[in-house]
């Protein structure tokens, strides 16, 4: 069997034991706005959140095996962090664009306070950890003052920054992802005033308006923005979408399963294609599609409340796993070998991450 299929399979095996071990080992504490929230989009969350860490299993195994990050991936390889981040621009953005449209005042300062709340405790704990598992693995020479504090700023500012040659990948690179979500949040308050017709006059809202104008405009690629936008035609498209759904559900359903295999195995990674044809399957999914109850399995929507700190940690197990405890050979050429270590990754990180989220992430979130 190929890498693709070995993979895939074993990714498949890993989400199903994760989603059941998630519904009877991990109890989250009870969620005030539960009942507000889309369980489908939860569950999708859960998923795309292990896809990622199957994505840089596979990655971590190019380095280390063929000597490029991510080297021989397939589309599927490929898109199994491709498809996932743009999924969760799509939602972030949709979830974001109807709370503009739902409320007609929003209380800007509160809002970041809350976002700070969100991202940030946890981010910054996995900061400290990769200091400190630098500072274990390799000699720092602290005397270059300068050079750490740009490190620390870029680092707080989300940028993948390799410092002495000890935290490239460290995290496999995922804070490039919050960039674009800060940028997107700080430009909602613009967005707010168009749809409303009526200027805001709070501080922060134009102090975030300058920022995003900063960021978008010097400090990101504008490509990945359009995920954003083409979040839109799920909140246009509502009723007939719902329409669809409640009066022709099996004709979705022959199309949804053909389209999610062409997405992953046919389409280039952020391609127009790529992005078009996940607009259309995200509006489905959106507005109730949830592929015969799968999305809103209890495991998955549980793995989706720890998607952030699944994201955020699971690089820093692959790095330990294999770079520090080097608990696999490489260069043997033995894929299979290796894969049997996807399921410790699992475990590890998973649990790394319900720790995150129970202690860390949902403490800070509850902060007054």
């Amino acid at each position: 069997m190929t890498h693709t299929i070995i993979l895939l399979i074993a990714t498949l095996i890993c989400i199903t034991l994760a989603a059941v071990a998630c519904k009877y080992l991990f109890r989250q504490p009870e969620n005030p706005h539960a009942h507000a929230r889309s369980h489908q989009l939860d569950g999708l969350r859960g998923m795309l959140a292990c896809a990622v860490i199957s994505h840089h299993f596979y990655y971590t195994y190019g380095w280390r095996e063929l000597g490029g990050w991510g080297k021989n991936g397939t589309l599927m390889i490929v898109n199994l962090g491709a498809i996932s981040v743009s999924l969760f621009f799509l939602m972030s953005a949709y979830l974001h664009l109807l709370k503009i449209c739902r409320s007609p005042e929003i209380n800007w300062l509160e809002f970041y306070i809350a976002r700070i709340k969100r991202i940030y405790p946890l981010y910054i704990a996995v900061f400290l950890l990769v200091l400190a598992i630098g500072f274990l693995t390799k000699p720092i020479h602290v005397q270059d003052t300068t050079a750490f504090l740009n490190f620390i700023i870029k680092w707080l500012l989300f940028q993948n920054v390799n410092f002495q040659n000890i935290t490239h990948l460290m995290i496999a690179g995922v804070q490039w992802t919050l960039v674009y979500e800060w940028a997107v949040y700080a430009i909602l308050p613009l967005i707010h005033m168009i749809y409303h017709r009526k200027i805001n006059f709070q501080a922060a809202a134009w102090i975030a308006i300058g920022l995003a104008y900063w960021v978008i405009g010097y400090h990101s690629d504008l490509q990945y923005y359009w995920l954003f936008i083409l979040a839109i035609p799920a909140l246009i498209l509502a009723k007939p979408i719902q329409g669809c759904l409640k009066h022709y559900p099996v004709i979705v359903h022959i199309i949804m399963l053909p389209l999610t295999y062409y997405l992953f195995f046919k389409t280039i990674g952020y391609s127009w294609e790529q992005r078009i044809l996940l607009a259309i399957w995200f509006a489905f999914v959106a507005h109730g599609y949830n592929f015969a109850n799968l999305l809103n399995h209890k495991g998955l929507v549980k793995l989706g409340d720890l998607s952030y700190a699944i994201y955020l940690v699971h690089g820093l197990v692959l790095f330990m796993w294999f770079g520090v405890l080097e608990m696999f050979i490489f260069k043997q050429g033995n894929f299979v070998g290796y894969v049997w270590h996807l399921p410790v990754i699992y475990v590890m990180a998973i649990t790394l991450a319900y720790l995150g989220n129970r202690f860390i992430e949902i403490p800070f979130a509850r902060k007054k």
